[in-house]
């Protein structure tokens, strides 16, 4: 029974105790969150296509697939079962992006690193408030003291003495006896040293105490405040049990007067901690941006690789048809053998190749599905359907020149901005590091009050004031790291203005390449479009002479196989493009991202506007002003 309850006790304290680190826990995080996310609120609005609603916490409970629809309808141009992705969940487009921005690994570090780059920002601010400051000691000591005292044969003589002076009045003759003895004692202690002397050793405990109580306050002009009440507390608890208290408030200010004085020096590493946070706010904008059109590259890289595999069965059907044709053919004569092993072998490509396209699509979907921080067993395909619409839609090519679109760029993107600030950075610590070459002169002020007494801790008496004022000169005679300090600030400037050109160069470069690249796509396409029409008229031929015995294999090995690539490069060219106006959208930066991961485009003039892809609605460059 005993046990129970005692085991049952360390259980409850355990629990009280964990509880209450649990609260405590929370709290910290909870101010941590409120203050991180107050500073990336502040500076939002200074990004364009900055997330209004940013968080770091995701929701566990969040099931990605379970409000997608089921696959109803096999197909064995996929997989070998025909019937293997019945019941598999279906993945928008749309849906994708959602998953991606809400379940990515790399997208969450990215948020991570930007809600650090906040947190960080809070410890640079609090170094300008004030900062209060305590703690206490308590101590529990004994004190040894040593003296001189007589010995144990003296301070017996002496007690002997004191018996024979308390009974001389009653016995007389018996009193004379024992002064006599001890007189005889004395004196053989005298001539045997043993009435020398000893050291007598005392112990004295006692209890002392320190409690200090403070707050520093550093200036944004360099000047430094603070303020100390420091109490002390002793008390003897064995011999003389007395108490001794005190205490002391002390204050100082120090300004200084040349080198460090000014917010635009004191403060510099304030000021630089919140630029670097609006540059953080940049590259995840910017980084959203790539990561999007990079999720939508490869949820239609998937499509294509599925597409192929389709093209590539329909292939195999159509040989296999013309194997059967060419078989019935050549028992009568019509066909000779050798036609017809073309064919077959023609065929056994083709199943090889429908084969090896099926493998490269299954292992694009689980590379995807890794992309969205899915596992990879995850039952799942992709919406056939947003492929057909791209096909229905066909190329939508940005009508706006490559001059108007650099201009676009050097004003939208947010890199080349952070890279013409940081020039100003660099400029910034030049003056700072100038500035370490002045001499060091600093106003110092001090003053304390004390209590009065042994015993009165509580109370502070003005007369016992004490104050000072004055100089600290500190000479620049040796400014060796501070001179280094200063070419190396200096160099670091050429250095940010070389990168500011280059930054510049750089979007110039991709501007040009992604309009370069978009008129390629566009021209592909149209070529791709044309070679699919005239391969399918060529297949059509070439199925009609083999009907009336007058075709030749190798003709129609070649139509099928052309218009089979045909279609593939009609597929790859669409997608080709598609991806190349959203690089060259983001290159612009004029692509903005929603919450969701849907994107909305800018480009053209007037009211020019294009499709947005999450809810497919027109929108223009009014609504899209940042």
């Amino acid at each position: 029974m005993h046990t129970r309850l005692f085991h049952g006790g360390i259980a409850s304290a355990v629990s009280v105790s964990l509880l209450v680190s649990g609260c405590a826990t929370s709290h910290y995080r909870d101010a941590a969150d409120k203050e991180s996310y107050g500073i990336l609120a502040e500076k939002a609005d200074q990004v364009p296509g900055m997330e209004s609603q940013f968080s770091i916490d995701t929701d566990a409970t969040w099931d990605p697939l379970s409000e997608l629809p089921l696959l109803e309808d096999g197909g064995r141009p996929f997989s070998e079962n025909p019937d293997q992705e019945l019941g598999y969940r279906v993945l928008s487009l749309e849906k994708a992006l959602e998953t991606a921005v809400r379940n990515s690994r790399t997208y969450q570090d990215e948020k991570e690193l930007l809600y650090l780059s906040a947190l960080s920002l809070t410890l640079d601010r609090h170094q300008f408030g004030p900062r209060f400051f305590g703690g206490g000691r308590g101590d529990y000591g004994r004190n040894t003291t040593v003296r001189e005292g007589a010995s144990d044969l003296s301070n017996h003589v002496a007690g002997a003495r004191q018996i024979a002076a308390g009974i001389d009045g009653l016995a007389g003759t018996p009193a004379d006896l024992i002064a006599a003895y001890a007189n005889v004692v004395e004196s053989a202690g005298a001539v045997s040293g043993l009435d020398d002397t000893q050291n007598v050793f005392e112990h004295d405990r006692s209890v002392a105490g320190q409690t200090q109580l403070g707050m520093t306050h550093l200036l944004r002009g360099g000047g430094l405040f603070a303020l100390t009440l420091t109490s002390n507390f002793l008390r003897f608890v064995t011999g003389d049990p007395g108490t001794a208290t005190a205490s002391t408030l002390a204050a100082s200010f120090s300004q200084p007067l040349l080198a460090g004085r000014g917010a635009k020096i004191a403060a510099e590493n304030l000021t630089q901690a919140e630029r670097d946070v609006l540059y953080a706010l940049r590259d995840y904008t910017r980084f959203r941006k790539v990561f999007i059109v990079r999720i939508v590259n490869s949820y239609y890289a998937v499509l294509e690789r599925k597409d192929i595999a389709r093209n590539n069965w329909q292939s195999y059907q159509s040989f296999l048809t013309s194997v059967k044709r060419e078989t019935a053919h050549a028992r009568e004569g019509r066909s000779t053998q050798a036609d017809l092993g073309r064919l077959e072998q023609a065929s056994l490509d083709n199943r090889n190749r429908w084969v090896a396209s099926v493998q490269n699509y299954q292992e694009a979907l689980d590379q995807f599905k890794i992309d969205l921080g899915l596992a990879t067993d995850v039952a799942l395909v992709l919406d056939d359907s947003e492929l057909n619409y791209l096909v229905e839609r066909g190329i939508v090519h940005p009508d706006i020149s490559t001059e108007d679109a650099i201009e676009v760029a050097l004003v939208s993107r947010l890199d080349y901005l952070t890279a013409r600030d940081q020039v100003e950075d660099e400029a910034r610590q030049v003056t700072v590091a100038a500035d370490a070459l002045k001499p060091g002169l600093d106003l110092i002020l001090a003053a304390n009050i004390d209590t009065i007494g042994q015993d009165n801790f509580q109370r502070l008496d003005v007369r016992t004031a004490d104050w000072s004022a004055g100089l600290d000169l500190d000479l620049p005679l040796d400014r060796k790291s501070e001179r280094n300090a200063l070419r190396t600030a200096l160099i670091n400037q050429e250095r940010s203005i070389r990168d500011y050109t280059l930054t510049e160069d750089s979007i110039k470069l991709d501007v040009r390449s992604g309009w370069r690249n978009l008129e390629q796509a566009r021209l592909a396409y149209e070529i791709a479009e044309v070679s699919v029409e005239l391969n399918k008229r060529r297949v059509r031929e070439q199925e009609v002479l083999a009907d009336v015995g007058r075709g030749t294999a190798i003709n129609l090995v070649d139509a099928q196989n052309d218009l089979t690539s045909a279609q593939n490069d009609l597929t790859n060219t669409l997608i080709a493009h598609t991806i190349a106006r959203l690089e060259f959208l983001r290159d612009m930066g004029i692509l903005y991202i929603k919450e969701n991961g849907g994107w909305e485009e800018l480009y053209g003039d007037g009211d020019e506007g294009v499709v947005d892809s999450a809810s497919e609605e027109l929108v223009t460059d009014a609504a899209m002003a940042p």
